[in-house]
C-alpha cells in the first residue's frame, strides 16, 4: 500500500467519525501537522480536542477508537489497533491506520515528514486543502529533512498551485538582521549568537547595502569575520529560500523556528495558533521564540564536555536543540544529556549516512533502564531515570 492509498484509507475513517482526540508532538513538525489536520478537521466539520506531547506513552490515548497521533505513536508497539498514526519515525506500532513513510520504503528520516504525511491525509479528506502545503515547509525544515522524494513532490504542486516560491537568500530565522544574528542557533554562530551588541553593528552596517545582493554580501562577510562556527554552519547561512503566500509568517525558516520554539518553551498552543493562521498570536510567537532561542544559546555556551562527544546542560529540556547545535560543528555523533528531579534527558545527533543507528541505541538503552526512547537513526533521544546516569553513561560504544 502506497503513502497516498495510506491516506486516503485514514480519510475515509474520519469521514465516519464526529469527534476526533488528537494528540501531536511539541516541535515544528508535529505541531504543522496537526496543524494542518485540525484545520482539514474543522472543514469537513469533523469535531476534535488537541493536546501537545514531548512524548507518548500507550496510557496518555484516552480513547483509542477516536485517536489520532501526530509526529507521535509509530515507536509506541503497544498501541492499541483502532489508533490512526500519522508518523515518520520507526514503525513499532501495529495498527491497519498507520501513514508512515517506513512502512512503504522510503526514507523517513530525509524525505517525508509528519507533516507531509498529514497534508496527504488532509488532501484525500477534500482537495481543497491543498492550501496547507505551506505547512509542511515547516516539518520538512524543523525535522532537518530535504526537498527530495514525496516532499518534493509535495512542494513542487505547492509551486505549481503558486502557494510557495522558491527563491535564494539569508536563512537565518527573523524578522531583521539583529535578530537573525543574535538568536541565531541553527546554525549556532560562536562569537555572535546571543551578543545583542554584535548583532546591532552588523544590522547598521547591513543597512548602508542599496540592493540586496550587496546586502548578503556584507552580512555573510560579518559573519565569517566575526564567528568561529565551522564551514558547514557558514555555508547553511546562504541558500535556497522559500516564500509561503498563505501563511502569516511568509518565509519558512522563520515560521518552522517560530512555532518549534513556542512548542518546546511550553506554548505549543500559541505554535498552533500562527501555524493555523491566527496573525493576532504572531507578535506574541515572535517574543516567546527569541526568549526560549536566547536559552538554548545560553546552554549551548555553557554546555560541559564531560566526556569525548558527550556534553552536559544546564537545562534538561534544552538537550534536543543543543545537541542539534553542537553536532552541526561535528562530523562525529555527539550525544548531550541534562539532567531534571525526576529524569534524565538523552538527546543523541549523529551524520547522516554513518554506521551509527541511535534510534536502535535510544529504544535500548531506555527500555533497559525503564525510559522511553527512540526516533530516527542520525537523529534520537530518550528519557531515562536519574538514578541510572552513571551506568548509562558506560554503555555508550567507541562511536561517541
Amino acid at each position: 500500500m502506497s503513502v497516498t492509498e495510506s491516506a486516503a484509507k485514514i480519510a475515509d475513517r474520519l469521514r465516519t467519525m464526529d469527534f476526533v482526540h488528537v494528540y501531536a508532538h511539541h516541535d515544528a513538525d508535529g505541531i504543522a501537522s496537526a496543524a494542518i489536520l485540525c484545520v482539514a478537521l474543522r472543514r469537513a466539520d469533523i469535531g476534535f480536542r488537541l493536546r501537545f506531547l514531548p512524548q507518548l506513552a500507550a496510557s496518555d490515548v484516552e480513547c483509542p477508537e477516536i485517536s489520532v497521533l501526530c509526529d507521535l505513536g509509530a515507536s509506541v508497539s503497544e498501541l492499541p489497533e483502532p489508533v490512526i498514526i500519522i508518523d515518520h519515525h520507526v514503525p513499532y506500532a501495529k495498527t491497519p491506520y498507520h501513514i508512515n513513510p517506513r512502512l512503504e520504503g522510503l526514507d523517513g528520516e530525509r524525505e517525508l515528514s509528519a507533516a507531509g504525511c498529514a497534508y496527504l491525509v488532509a488532501s484525500a479528506l477534500s482537495s481543497d486543502n491543498r492550501d496547507l502545503a505551506g505547512l509542511v515547509m515547516a516539518g520538512i525544515i524543523g525535522d532537518k529533512q530535504e526537498v527530495c522524494g514525496m516532499n518534493e513532490t509535495i512542494v513542487g504542486d505547492a509551486i505549481g498551485n503558486n502557494l510557495i516560491t522558491p527563491g535564494k537568500g539569508i536563512l537565518l530565522p527573523g524578522r531583521t538582521t539583529r535578530e537573525q544574528i543574535e538568536y541565531a542557533f541553527s546554525p549556532y554562530l560562536p562569537g555572535l549568537s546571543g551578543d545583542a551588541e554584535k548583532a546591532e553593528e552588523i544590522e547598521r552596517k547591513c543597512q548602508e547595502m542599496t540592493s540586496d545582493e550587496a546586502y548578503a554580501s556584507k552580512l555573510l562577510t560579518s559573519i565569517v569575520m566575526q564567528s568561529s562556527a565551522s564551514d558547514a554552519s557558514l555555508l547553511s547561512i546562504y541558500g535556497r529560500s522559500w516564500k509561503l503566500h498563505r501563511e502569516i509568517i511568509p518565509d519558512a525558516n522563520s515560521l518552522s523556528a517560530v512555532i518549534d520554539a513556542c512548542g518546546k518553551a511550553g506554548k505549543a498552543d500559541l505554535g498552533f495558533a500562527v501555524a493555523a493562521g491566527d496573525a493576532a498570536k504572531e507578535e506574541e510567537a515572535w517574543t516567546v521564540a527569541a526568549a526560549f532561542r536566547k536559552h538554548l544559546i545560553e546552554n549551548a555556551a555553557s554546555a560541559k564536555e564531560i566526556r569525548p562527544h558527550v556534553y552536559e546542560v544546564k537545562d534538561a529540556d534544552a538537550a534536543s536543540d543543543v545537541a542539534d547545535m553542537l553536532s552541526a560543528d561535528k562530523k562525529t555523533p555527539v550525544i548531550v544529556i541534562g539532567r531534571a528531579p525526576s529524569y534524565l534527558k538523552v538527546s543523541a545527533r549523529a551524520p547522516y549516512g554513518s554506521d551509527v543507528n541511535f534510534e536502535q541505541f535510544m529504544k535500548q538503552s531506555a527500555e533497559k533502564f525503564g525510559g522511553a526512547g527512540g526516533g530516527h537513526a542520525s537523529r534520537a533521544g530518550g528519557e531515562l531515570p536519574p538514578g541510572c546516569e552513571a551506568e548509562f553513561l558506560s554503555t555508550i560504544p567507541e562511536f561517541a
